[in-house]
C-alpha cells in the first residue's frame, strides 16, 4: 500500500516512460537508484522536476510520492497495471476534460495539478499502521506511523507485548490447547460481528471524525476491537458538513446505496444479512489464504465451482448448494453467469479504480424500486438490450405479483436502459453503463449495436474514465479475427482532450470494424441525450 521507492517496491516502467497530456510533457526516468520525472510546459520554457520517495498502491494503479519541505505530496501520474503504461490522474478519477483549456490540445497547469494532494493528512489514514499527521501549530507537519503500508497491526492492534509473551513456548502451547482468547493482540475472527466489521470499516468505509483538529495533531485513536464510533462515524448521503446539506449525496445513489468504493462497509450495515450476528467481512474476505485479487475465501468449507462463486453465499443459505435449486431460485441456466449470487444480489453498481465494482449492499433485486430511486437494476445491467420496464415485468411475474401489463412485450425497437445511462446518465452512471456493455453474456445478440455505442463513446464523452472504461469493453468484444481494431485501441489513448483527434482515431477503429451501425439509436437521438447528460455532469471526489 505504501513502501519506498526502490527497484523491488516500483512497478512501472521508468526506462520507457514519456507522457504528452494537455501540452505538458513528462519524462520519467530511473537514474540509478531514484526514479525522476521531468516536466516541462509551454515548449519546453517551463520545467520542473519531481523525484520520487515513495509510491502508494500495486494492485490496479500505482501512484508516486514526491517529497516538499515536510510533506509528502501525489504526483498527477500514476501506473497503470493493466495496461502497463503511464496514465495522468485526470483519467482515473470522475473529472472531465478540462474546460479552462486555452486551446483544444493544452490546459493550464492548475488543470494538470488537479489530483496532486497532500499525502500527510489524506492518503496516509488508510494505507498505513497507526497513522498520525503530526500537524504543529506552525502549520508544518512531523508524521508518523508504526509502518508504512497495511502491516499486521492494522487489524490486529499493537503486537508488542503479544510478541514479547509469546516468546515463551509454554505459554503458546497452552493458549493453543485451550480455548482462551489471547488478550494481548486483536483477532477480528474472534471478535463480535460488528467490531470485526469495524476493523474493515475503518479504511473500507469513509467516515467524520468527531475532532479533526485532534485527529490532525494526534493522529487516529482507532486500537481494533474497540467501538469505531468512539472516534468517527461512517457518512451517509444524509451527512452534513459544517452544517451543509448534500454535501456526500453524489457518492450515493437516491436510496443510499453507496456508488463509490471506500464505502464498502456502508453498503454492508444496509445489507439484510448484517442483521445475523455472525456475518462479517470474513464470511466472504479472507487476508491470509487468498487471491490478493479480492481476496475471496477458498479454504475447503466452500464447494466452488469452476464457473462461480456460489460456495460464498451456499454456507449460509444451505438450501441453495445444490446446482438445480439454485437454478430454479435464479430462473437461470446452471452454468449462466445469471445463476451466480453476486450478479442478482451485489451487482456492479460501485465507480472505482477506472471500473464498476460490485455493491456491498447485499440485497433482493427490485427493479420497480430501483427506478422510484433512478439508480442502476441488476437485471438491465446484464440484459444490457432491455428496458426498465421489461425487467420489471419479468420480476413480477416470476413473483406472482400484481402489476400493469407492459405495453411493450416486445421492446426489440425502445431504446434500453443502458443505453440510456451511457449517454444520458450522470458519469457514474456513464461508467457502469459502459462497464456493462463490455460483457460477453450468453444471452445477448446485439453486439454490433453495443460497438457502436461505446466508439461513440470514445469519440464523444467528455470524461476520460469513461471512456477508458469503454476502451476496456470494446476489447472484451472484439473477436480474434480483429487485429487492426484491437491494436487501435490498445494505442487509443482515453486522456486525449482534443476532440477532433479522438474522432479520427475512432473512426479508423470504426472503419477496422467494417463500421457498426448504431441500430435503435440515431446520431441525434445520442446528441439530444448527451445534451441532457451535459447538465449532470459534476466532479467526483475521492
Amino acid at each position: 500500500m505504501t513502501q519506498t521507492a526502490t527497484p523491488d517496491s516500483v512497478v512501472g516502467d521508468f526506462d520507457h516512460g514519456d507522457v504528452s497530456y494537455g501540452g505538458i510533457h513528462a519524462r520519467l526516468r530511473r537514474d540509478q537508484e531514484r526514479y525522476v520525472i521531468d516536466f516541462a510546459s509551454d515548449g519546453g520554457a517551463k520545467r520542473w522536476r519531481a523525484t520520487i520517495e515513495r509510491t502508494v498502491g500495486s494492485h490496479r494503479i500505482q501512484q508516486y510520492l514526491a517529497r516538499d519541505g515536510d510533506v509528502y505530496v501525489r504526483l498527477p501520474l500514476a501506473w497503470d497495471l493493466e495496461n502497463q503504461r503511464f496514465l495522468h490522474l485526470n483519467g482515473a478519477f470522475l473529472t472531465p476534460d478540462p474546460t479552462r483549456a486555452p486551446t483544444h490540445t493544452s490546459i493550464d497547469r492548475a488543470d494538470y495539478d488537479r489530483h496532486v494532494t497532500r499525502w500527510n493528512d489524506n492518503c496516509v489514514f488508510c494505507h498505513n499502521v497507526a497513522p498520525n499527521p503530526g500537524l504543529r501549530d506552525d502549520g508544518r507537519f512531523a508524521t508518523t506511523t508504526a509502518e508504512l503500508g497495511v502491516a499486521c497491526e492494522a487489524c490486529h492492534g499493537p503486537g508488542e507485548q503479544h510478541a514479547d509473551l509469546n516468546r515463551n513456548p509454554l505459554r503458546r502451547y497452552a493458549l493453543h490447547l485451550s480455548r482462551w482468547i489471547d488478550p494481548t493482540i486483536a483477532n477480528p475472527a474472534q471478535m463480535s460481528a460488528a467490531r470485526s466489521n469495524e476493523v474493515c470499516g475503518r479504511c473500507h468505509g469513509q467516515r467524520k471524525t468527531t475532532d479533526i483538529d485532534r485527529v490532525l495533531r494526534e493522529g487516529d485513536r482507532f486500537v481494533p476491537g474497540t467501538p469505531l464510533t468512539t472516534h468517527s462515524t461512517p457518512l451517509t448521503r444524509d451527512t452534513t458538513l459544517n452544517g451543509e446539506h448534500d454535501v456526500f449525496a453524489a457518492r450515493f445513489w437516491n436510496d443510499g446505496t453507496p456508488r463509490l468504493t471506500a464505502y464498502e462497509y456502508q453498503g454492508l450495515l444496509q445489507s439484510p444479512c448484517a442483521v445475523d450476528a455472525d456475518f462479517t467481512c470474513g464470511s466472504c474476505h479472507s487476508m491470509h489464504d487468498s487471491d490478493p485479487n479480492l481476496q475471496l475465501r477458498t479454504d475447503g468449507r466452500f464447494v466452488n465451482r469452476p464457473y462461480d462463486q456460489n460456495g460464498l453465499c451456499t454456507q449460509c443459505h444451505v438450501e441453495l448448494a445444490d446446482e438445480e435449486r439454485a437454478s430454479q431460485h435464479s430462473r437461470h441456466a446452471v452454468t449462466s453467469s445469471g445463476n451466480q449470487c453476486r450478479a442478482c444480489h451485489t451487482p456492479n453498481l460501485v465507480y472505482g479504480l477506472i471500473g464498476a465494482r460490485i455493491s456491498h449492499r447485499i440485497e433482493t433485486p427490485d427493479p420497480a424500486d430501483n427506478a422510484r430511486h433512478a439508480r442502476p437494476d441488476a437485471c438491465t445491467l446484464c440484459h444490457v438490450s432491455r428496458t426498465r420496464q421489461w425487467t420489471i415485468d419479468a420480476v413480477a411475474e416470476w413473483r406472482n405479483a400484481s402489476h400493469s401489463p407492459a405495453t411493450n412485450a416486445s421492446d426489440a425497437d425502445a431504446v434500453s436502459e443502458v443505453a440510456t445511462q451511457l449517454f444520458a446518465g450522470d458519469p457514474i452512471e456513464r461508467a457502469i453503463a459502459a462497464a456493462s456493455l463490455g460483457h460477453d453474456r450468453d444471452h445477448d445478440d446485439n453486439r454490433s449495436e453495443r460497438l457502436a455505442w461505446l466508439l461513440n463513446t470514445l469519440a464523444h464523452d467528455r470524461y476520460p474514465a469513461v471512456r477508458h472504461i469503454a476502451r476496456r469493453s470494446l476489447l472484451q468484444l472484439l473477436q480474434p479475427t480483429h487485429h487492426n481494431a484491437t491494436q487501435l485501441l490498445k494505442d487509443y489513448d482515453a486522456t486525449e482532450i482534443a476532440h477532433d483527434r479522438r474522432s479520427q482515431t475512432v473512426s479508423n477503429i470504426a472503419r477496422a470494424l467494417g463500421n457498426p451501425t448504431l441500430g435503435r439509436l440515431s446520431v441525434e437521438a445520442i446528441d439530444a441525450l448527451r445534451s441532457s447528460a451535459r447538465t449532470r455532469d459534476i466532479e467526483i471526489g475521492e
